[in-house]
């Protein structure tokens, strides 16, 4: 079926469905008076709610969790503006002592991947 056909039939339905709702009739009652198959409206009302949710187009992208190891012992922290590195993405800054392991580095840029 065509974008343009799935949607115009997609927006008679949504009007159908909103009709039933608002009506307070039964599903059954309701399709039985306009002489509609109640798989055809279930169908719909499944179609419908895939699509408002997303689901029916792509499957959203899950977040995993990234752990960071903890560094222990005393670290020394730069002054204000002396940080090796500043790693930006969006509304996110980090700060980068030159003294980072390689294995942090790469965790922080595994959860900045999903940020």
């Amino acid at each position: 079926m065509s974008d343009l056909k799935h949607e115009v039939i997609a927006e008679r339905w949504s009007a159908l469905i909103n009709d039933r709702t608002e009506s307070g009739m039964t599903i059954k009652d309701w399709c039985q008076e306009r002489n509609i198959k109640e798989s055809q409206y279930y169908y719909w009302l499944k179609t419908l709610r895939k699509e408002e949710t997303g689901s029916g187009k792509m499957e959203q992208k899950v977040s995993p969790f990234v752990e960071l190891p903890v560094v222990c012992g005393k670290q020394q922290v730069p002054p204000q503006g002396g940080a090796a590195a500043i790693i930006r993405k969006g509304d996110i800054s980090i700060e980068v002592a030159e003294s980072a392991s390689a294995e942090f580095l790469s965790k922080v840029m595994e959860a900045l991947a999903y940020a």
